[in-house]
């Protein structure tokens, strides 16, 4: 069946309403750093217009077509872009836990707006494309989140390594993409009508090698981003069939915004597994189910010993304590670079791509801060320079050039834009050598 019949025979009377938004605009949100500003002083700082997503705690709908990417506040990590229909699947789930696996993190929506919701939580972001991964780490430190780590490893690594490990597994998994039709022609073009089963086929896979990383009792988030029922139901089935999932109700905050799921073939219940559809709420299309796996844990984890000599956290801490307040408790050693952790890091026995938040490396007698200091950090940084929307030393920062210290001391120091830090520098004699990293940086 094709997909033009598939989607009229599923919506009825509202197949109209859906076909006719694909002559509207896409819909476009973002979230709201609710670690580094309070919405209501972000709402006052921020220049365009939105509206806030009922349904997404410290979610605004962006209300101008404006490409906000090169905003001062975004390369500040106050706000991170995200369809509003992807942030329904986050919202519907009850609560995250202590340990939490988002297991296809890339490009990261998920995984930060569970670190938003429980501060307390551990995050592991996984993503088994390197490249992709390399881009979900740079959001992560971007916003300067300290309770988040990344991976890059296999979901049968996860399973077999990580028995009985996570309270929460999110799984957005890859899918034949029909809700991002209205948005992305790539998606339009890749369909075929094979390509359903295929991905059913490889969401099976994935999923059967990964949930031994759940624990009893565990929560596990399905979602993606397709209509076609054998990746979505029909997936949701199989969980409860195979695995002796239960599906659990979504929170009630989502319901009038998503449709619940097809049930004449599987079911009463599946009324509790949702879809997000355009013609309903704007955003793009989006399935998702929350269950929870059989059983009571009686899992306990130890703790994996860091290996960083006492000299080393001497001199780490000694530049920490000259330059910051923070109080940063537990740091581990990842190839030449330091990193903070979380406390329940090393309750998780892989192999990380970024255990934490990256410090930076000693050199000799001296110790060079990362950009990722500043992104989490940097707001207890003693010595800073702050630069208002209109200076112009803020484009020459971003542009990665030096610029001439008005209030700054010598030596290591925050840049910051309305008192919202942007990254590092160093102030000698005068002058502050930008320490932007390159990759960031914006071009004239």
């Amino acid at each position: 069946m094709g997909y033009t019949e598939r989607m009229r025979r599923l919506l009825g009377d509202r197949y109209d309403d859906y076909l006719a938004t694909f002559d509207e605009p896409p819909a476009r949100a973002f979230l709201i750093n609710t670690r580094k500003i309070e919405e209501a002083d972000f709402d006052a700082l921020f220049s365009f217009p939105t509206t806030p997503v009922p349904y997404a705690p410290a979610a605004r709908r962006l209300l101008s077509e404006t490409k906000v990417g090169s905003d001062p506040l975004h390369a500040a990590g106050l706000f991170y872009m995200q369809d509003p229909g992807a942030m329904s699947a986050l919202a519907a789930l009850p609560e995250n836990g202590e340990r939490v696996l988002d297991v296809a993190a890339a490009p990261g929506g998920k995984t930060i707006a569970a670190a938003l919701a429980s501060p307390s939580s551990f995050i592991l972001a996984n993503e088994i494309n390197f490249s992709r991964a390399k881009i979900l780490l740079q959001n992560v430190e971007r916003l300067g989140l300290t309770n988040v780590a990344v991976s890059s490893l296999t979901p049968t690594d996860l399973g077999k390594y990580c028995p009985e490990t996570f309270d929460t597994l999110i799984a957005d998994l890859p899918c034949s993409g029909e809700g991002m039709f209205r948005k992305e022609e790539a998606a339009r073009i890749a369909w075929n009508e094979n390509i359903g089963a295929m991905n059913a086929a490889r969401q099976k896979e994935i999923l059967d090698a990964v949930l031994p990383a759940l624990k009893k009792g565990g929560t596990l988030l399905y979602s993606t981003c397709t209509y076609a029922a054998e990746e979505d139901e029909a997936i949701v089935d199989y969980l409860i069939k195979k695995h002796g999932m239960r599906l659990l109700s979504p929170k009630a905050e989502i319901l009038p915004f998503t449709a619940s799921g097809i049930s004449e073939s599987f079911g009463e219940d599946f009324e509790k597994t949702r879809r997000f559809y355009p013609h309903i709420a704007p955003g793009e299309g989006q399935f998702f189910a929350v269950l929870q796996k059989e059983g009571e844990s009686l899992t306990h984890l130890r703790s994996i010993p860091a290996k960083v000599s006492v000299n080393e956290i001497k001199r780490i801490r000694s530049f920490l304590d000259a330059h910051l307040t923070a109080e940063i408790s537990s740091i581990v050693k990842q190839g030449e670079s330091y990193y903070a952790t979380h406390p329940l890091s090393r309750t998780v026995p892989v192999r990380y791509l970024s255990e934490g938040v990256r410090l930076g490396e000693l050199k000799g007698d001296r110790f060079l801060p990362h950009q990722n200091l500043f992104t989490a950090y940097g707001d207890t940084f003693l010595n800073k320079e702050d630069l208002a929307l209109d200076d112009p030393r803020l484009a020459s920062y971003l542009y990665g050039e030096e610029i001439p210290a008005l209030s700054a001391k010598e030596g290591y120091l925050a840049v910051c834009v309305c008192g919202h830090v942007l990254g590092g520098g160093k102030n000698t004699d005068g002058r502050i050598k930008n320490h932007y990293p390159k990759g960031l940086r914006l071009y004239k």
